[in-house]
């Protein structure tokens, strides 16, 4: 059994896979610095015992992570619980994909490797477009089996978070799917204004890389993807475990 251990700015996603790449379990808790290793297992033992899932049977471990400082904290915690040196996702391990020769890849995030790897397994002959909205969103192309080039903007709770943050009485909600575009009050208003603006920003991105990527297929993935999916036909599918499971296909490729 694998432990996949996503971290990102705001969440840790956390999943077990079996020997087969089934995810038997996933969960995800808050990216915290100043928790310990010991804290982090804690979690995950009371979660796996409350799901019926028995950690002992741990094999491996692979970390994803953006967050530099939470990477050493799950290496503490692999050798210590389990006795296992976690392998650690970036651009020196053996990759199903490569690089156009243009791009300048240093710094290249590992949550976009992961959710490259596993796309471009799963639909090998397509030209693909994958959203991540996270904290940030991100997209990434590619054309013929190769990364040609991506983007970068605010994910919506950033923006939500920077008009609450930045305005005296403009309160902060939660994001979800509008019952109309013309708001009934404030808080309407903002969340008609967040989901509808951002669905037009990812539509108009779709529509310029279909200018240069002829047919692409296009996914998203992430926790908010679900509510704009059902808004944007343009995307092809939503793929919720797009990530543990890129994690799980590059520790059987470098293992």
């Amino acid at each position: 059994m694998l432990l996949a251990v996503d971290i990102g700015n705001t969440h840790i996603v956390t999943g077990l896979l079996d020997p087969n790449g089934e995810v038997l379990l996933s969960f995800r808790v808050s990216s915290n610095e100043k928790l310990t290793e010991d804290e982090y297992f804690s979690y995950l033992k009371n979660i796996c015992d409350f799901n019926g899932v028995e950690i002992k049977n741990l094999n491996g471990i692979v970390i994803s992570s953006v967050v530099p400082n939470l990477i050493g904290i799950f290496q503490f915690l692999g050798r210590k619980y389990f006795k296992i040196e976690p392998m650690i996702i970036d651009l020196n391990l053996k990759l199903p994909f490569s690089f156009a020769e243009n791009l300048q890849i240093n710094g290249f995030g590992a949550d976009r490797i992961i959710d490259i790897a596993q796309a471009i397994i799963d639909y090998p002959n397509r030209n693909l477009v994958i959203f991540d909205l996270g904290t940030a969103t991100t997209y990434e192309v590619l054309k013929d089996g190769v990364y040609i080039g991506g983007g970068i903007l605010p994910g919506i709770e950033m923006s939500i978070n920077a008009l609450f943050g930045n305005t005296a009485k403009l309160p902060k909600v939660k994001f979800s799917t509008p019952e109309s575009v013309l708001g009934r009050n404030t808080a309407e208003q903002i969340q008609a204004g967040i989901f509808y603006g951002y669905a037009g920003q990812l539509k108009n991105i779709i529509h310029e890389i279909k200018k240069i990527v002829p047919d692409p297929y296009i996914i998203a993935t992430g926790g908010l993807g679900k509510i704009l999916f059902a808004e944007i036909q343009e995307i092809d599918e939503y793929c919720p475990e797009l990530s543990i499971r890129g994690l799980y296909t590059l520790y059987q490729m470098n293992k």
